[in-house]
């Protein structure tokens, strides 16, 4: 049976011990690590082949370990070929000694890759240090015969060997309950069998699909269902289910038990972040301050051997169990389960981000992975966040300011250099309030790289000084902005914009665009699925998530379209009508939830509109109006939404896009209508016009993509509150005249379309329309009783 593991991870496993300690050392870190790599790979000639692929097919024991990874350097000398192995410091050169045994392992491991690959009797071995200061080096070289090579090796996979049979016992059990599984259900929903075998035969094909269907479909189930199958065809390695929320990760995890319940063996994981699954009074990572990280490594193999040993599903109690059993770090202990996990269900985080993103899959080995991406429309401005990134002349101004001036002089030339690069660069520009450009402003650039230097010598040295913490925040965010540098292509800005509110000149990198960056990401994967009730129009979000060359599926509303009704009233909620119609909009809101007595949620565009029109509504009736606060916390959520009973007779005024717009399933008549004030369009800015004149030049609506689309999906996830089941009934209100015109009809998705627009201008049409639908309800709920 097969057993696949990359290099690091085998080597990790096998010899990692101590700590874990994630104060900051002298050990370099992020970008300047990876410059260092850089510039050393740069000093050879063309006899120098950087980031060399090798792979290894060895069998003990009828376990077969395929092992694979990424050499930094492979060099061909006169007499031979040698493996190069870089790490990047800030230690002083002449403190290192060459005797790390972690650092000569992995060259090991490659190096007899080679051997074995070319029939070679010996290789020899440079482990090269960098200066992250000067990128100076000091190299240590050693020559290693085939034979001892080979037995370093061995002695690894035999070490790993009795892990190694838990994993093949668990995959040969894992692929024979696979062949077995039947689909969960006795029959599928409309549209549930068509969406399962296209997601099967986009994994087949290798891919990229794009699913809109509507809710209700089930389409959780009609994703994880065809990509286990996969798996046991032995198409699949690995799962990621891709969320932006804890309500979407819930759904996929029972679906999973789902399966479990039907027979599947799969072992799954749920990654909850490190801040919400930390053990500790607060998250510090370091043997002193934490119980968990104190010999974490000395204990977290027997941890990992017991839970992939023992356990199917493993969510956020199964972890911390675990991790408190052992005396681990359950966030730690969590990541190193999702290397030997099938089904792993994470935030977009993990796979998208420049920051943050799963390093053990995707920069070590890329395998046969199926992305499952659900609620694909979040993807748009997660991905847009994700790749930028601001700083303002405020926050540097500021650390001059605290930091003692003798002390810290050199620290604070830097701090002071960058603050006056602010200044330059705004009047370089022509003060302007927002200046932008395609091309990379690099000013900054280098002056940042020139402060992380003594930045790091502080951040060793100066662990009790006051302004510690602000300073550790400064360097990552630094880290975090290089690195994002690192991905800039067409889509991306520099822009300087001046608040003259605060007096702040801001300096940021603004990803417009994502489908480039995003698109790269895509082909790590065998196969992307992208899926939502909200993925309308189509053409829109296969472009700006970068994946044209999609296949596509739309899906029909799997219930009665006799279940809802959709009503529009033309009246003008365009920005400068709306103080005028105040007095129409809250007569429309009154004739709506008096039409029958039960649950309504009323979406307005903007915090401020809704506030006017209640202070105006609450004037004029009598009705019971709750509205949604500014900040309202997840505690405070869930306690407005327990308000709403089947019993209940409750009215919400809440926010288009906001907390209430997703999510949110408010099932029978827990929620009977929901109104929608505005096509949702986001408001006029700068970053909007950006978004316009970007995609205009690319001979695209620039005006759809920065304001219609974006508006037009806030009103669709507002109006899916509606109907959530099968036996839910409601009506959709909109309220504009907009929605009304061919262009928006023409947006529609397909069960709109199909239904058509009920226009109700006049009090006595919405009278008579609402109550010839509740009349239809009753008499369809009477004859299905008969």
């Amino acid at each position: 049976m097969l057993v696949k593991i990359s290099v690091r991870n085998l080597i990790e496993f096998v010899m990692r011990s101590g700590d874990i300690d994630n104060r900051f050392r002298d050990n370099a870190r992020m970008i300047e690590g990876i410059r260092a790599h850089q510039a050393i790979q740069k000093k050879y000639g063309k006899n120098y082949k950087s980031e060399y692929s090798l792979k290894n097919s060895t069998m003990i024991d009828d376990v077969e370990f395929m092992v694979e990874g990424r050499a930094d350097g492979l060099i061909q000398e006169k007499n031979g070929f040698v493996i190069d192995e870089i790490k990047s410091t800030s230690r002083m050169l002449s403190e290192i000694d060459g005797t790390n045994k972690l650092h000569w392992a992995q060259a090991k491991c490659y190096a007899y890759f080679y051997a074995l690959d070319n029939n070679l009797d010996s290789m020899s071995i440079t482990l090269t240090y960098v200066s992250v200061e000067d990128y100076s080096s000091i190299i240590f070289r050693e020559s290693f015969k085939f034979d001892v090579l080979k037995e370093f090796y061995y002695s690894l996979l035999n070490e790993y060997l009795n892990f190694s049979k838990i994993l093949v016992k668990n995959i040969s059990k894992r692929n024979q309950t696979i062949k077995n599984l039947d689909f969960p259900y006795k029959d599928y929903r409309k549209g549930q069998r068509k969406m399962a075998v296209a997601v099967y035969k986009s994994i087949l094909d290798e891919k990229n699909l794009f699913v809109d269907a509507p809710t209700g479909i089930g389409k959780t189930i009609s994703t994880v269902f065809p990509s286990v199958k996969s798996m046991g065809e032995d198409l699949t390695d690995k799962i990621f289910y891709l969320t932006s929320k804890n309500t979407q990760a819930n759904e996929a995890l029972k679906s999973v038990h789902i399966l479990k319940n039907q027979g599947l063996f799969i072992k799954a994981l749920s990654i909850t972040s490190k801040e919400k699954i930390c053990l500790n009074d607060e998250v510090k990572c370091n043997p002193v301050d934490c119980p968990f990280a104190k010999g974490h490594f000395d204990r977290v193999n027997d941890a990992l051997k017991d839970i992939i040993g023992n356990e199917e599903i493993m969510d956020f109690a199964t972890v911390t169990s675990y991790a408190e059993k052992y005396r681990v770090c359950p966030f730690e202990l969590e990541l190193d389960i999702s290397s030997y996990a099938d089904f792993i269900i994470c935030d977009y985080n993990y796979v998208f981000n420049p920051n943050t993103y799963l390093k053990r899959f995707f920069d070590e080995v890329i395998d046969r992975y199926v992305f499952l991406i659900d609620e694909s429309h979040n993807l748009v401005e997660r991905s847009r966040d994700m790749y930028s990134f601001s700083f303002t002349n405020e926050r540097f101004k500021e650390m001059t300011e605290k930091l003692n001036e003798k002390k810290y002089k050199t620290l604070i030339k830097y701090l002071k250099e960058i603050s006056n690069t602010f200044d330059e660069i705004y009047a370089k520009y022509g003060k302007k309030l927002y200046y932008y450009q395609e091309s990379l402003i690099e000013d900054f650039d280098k002056k940042f790289v020139r402060l992380l230097k003594p930045l790091q010598k502080y951040l060793v040295e100066e662990h009790d000084d006051e302004n510690y913490d602000d300073l550790l925040n400064l360097f990552f965010d630094i880290n975090k902005f290089l690195k994002i540098e690192e991905y800039y292509t067409e889509g991306f800005y520099s822009v300087i914009s001046y608040d003259e509110e605060y007096n702040q000149i801001f300096y940021q990198i603004k990803c417009i665009d994502p489908s480039e960056v995003l698109s790269s990401t895509y082909k790590k994967a065998r196969s992307t699925i992208f899926f939502s009730a909200t993925l309308s129009p189509m053409i829109y979000f296969t472009k700006i998530l970068g994946a044209e060359d999609s296949l596509k599926l739309r899906l029909d509303m799997p219930f009665d379209e006799k279940n809802f009704e959709l009503f529009n009233r033309e009246l003008s909620t365009r920005y400068r009508d709306r103080n005028n119609n105040i007095v129409f909009i809250s007569e429309t809101i009154n004739e709506f939830i008096n039409s029958k007595k039960g649950n309504y949620f009323i979406f307005f565009p903007s915090y401020s509109y809704l506030e006017d029109v209640y202070e105006d509504y609450k004037s004029r009736f009598d009705d019971e109006v709750i509205i949604q606060d500014r900040f309202m916390n997840e505690k405070e959520t869930k306690k407005f939404l327990r308000q709403f009973d089947k019993d209940s007779i409750k009215t919400a005024f809440v926010v288009l896009g906001g907390i209430f717009s997703e999510g949110v399933d408010l099932i029978g008549d827990r929620l009977i209508g929901s109104m929608i004030i505005s096509v949702g369009m986001p408001g006029v800015s700068d970053e909007r016009n950006l978004i316009k004149n970007h995609f205009d030049k690319l001979g695209e609506n620039g005006f759809d993509y920065s304001y219609t689309f974006p508006g037009l999906n806030k009103v669709y996830q507002a109006a899916g509150r509606v109907i959530r089941g099968e036996n839910d009934k409601g009506i959709i209100y909109l309220v504009d005249d907009r929605f009304n015109s061919y262009k928006y009809k023409n947006m529609y998705p397909k069960h709109w379309k199909s239904k058509g627009l009920r226009i109700v201008n006049e009090k006595s049409d919405f009278k008579r329309e609402s109550e010839k639908f509740w009349e239809g309800v009753v008499e369809k709920e009477q004859k299905y009783q008969c």
